[in-house]
């Protein structure tokens, strides 16, 4: 299959796209109360099986293969569904994607604004818990993602406060391989210690939110192989599947070829430190039209 297929993902695409989901019940880390993280996840699929709908194809068989898999960490109120042309682009070239809520900090939520600062002590614990539930899943065998997850090829992506969560959980939760972090915000209140697994920072030349400086900042920060992608005309929500209210002037770049230029770069950054294994170089990901790239592929944390 070439071109966009019926998944939306540019290019030749191997899988069917899965979907289920899978409530993962913790404690909060502020409360107490029963946290609920009713996660969405993506996989390849056995064509023929689920049933269609907008995310792909519900309930399907997993594909019997072992699989790199992947956390999705959503913005400030946001969802776990705000990018599902990644996601589901990931899922189409032998990706798992695992996308739980932060819970009261969702778009769902009234007081999502308010409980920033709830979410901002929750966020990793649920990623992390996220991943051991996920790894229980792949040991349990009556599971459907039973033998299908591979323990040693885990990484994550977010945006917004979903890229400053990608940042922070690659500092604080050593099971991660590999890190994108799309406009993310708060550089500044990440832990003091450097990041040292291969980290990708997207962000966007007119971003109005967090501003492209803190992009550059969180590259700053990166002491393992590292890459920065400035989208040329590019607002704070052109990650997203839908840029309302920021869509920008008519001149900004189209949100369709701003979601072709991220799974280029994704899927190219994912498949050489993830699925392939490597902890420097650079593979396939090369500079694409309407970025710029700037990389340091072999770069070694300081001893």
């Amino acid at each position: 299959m070439t071109g966009r297929s019926a998944n939306g993902v540019v290019g030749p695409s191997r899988y069917e796209v899965g979907v289920t989901s899978i409530t993962f019940t913790k404690n909060s880390e502020t409360t107490g109360e029963p946290r609920p993280l009713n996660t969405v996840i993506w996989y390849p699929a056995v064509s023929g099986t689920g049933t269609p709908e907008t995310l792909g194809l519900r309930d399907a068989e997993v594909y019997p293969k072992r699989f790199p898999w992947i956390v999705f960490s959503h913005g400030n109120c946001g969802r776990p569904t705000e990018s599902t042309y990644l996601t589901t682009a990931l899922a189409s070239r032998g990706f798992v994607v695992a996308a739980p809520p932060h819970v009261g900090n969702t778009a769902d939520d009234p007081a999502c604004v308010a409980n920033f600062a709830d979410s901002f002590a929750n966020r990793v614990p649920d990623v992390s818990f996220v991943i051991d539930s996920m790894l229980a899943e792949t040991a349990n065998g009556s599971s459907r993602f039973a033998d299908r997850l591979r323990p040693d090829a885990i990484g994550i992506t977010g945006l917004s406060f979903g890229g400053f969560t990608t940042l922070l959980a690659a500092q604080r939760d050593s099971r991660l391989r590999a890190a994108v972090s799309m406009v993310p915000g708060g550089v500044a209140f990440i832990d003091p210690g450097d990041i040292t697994i291969p980290t990708m920072i997207i962000g966007g030349e007119r971003d109005v939110v967090v501003g492209f400086a803190e992009s550059q900042r969180a590259y700053e920060r990166l002491a393992g192989p590292r890459f920065l992608v400035e989208l040329f005309k590019a607002n704070h929500l052109a990650v997203t599947d839908n840029c309302f209210p920021l869509c920008g002037p008519d001149d900004s770049i189209p949100q369709e070829r701003a979601h072709t230029i991220v799974q280029r770069y994704v899927l190219s950054f994912f498949r050489h430190f993830l699925a392939q294994g490597h902890t420097s170089g650079a593979g396939t990901i090369r500079p694409v039209p309407r970025t710029r790239l700037l990389a340091d592929r072999d770069r070694t944390p300081a001893s």
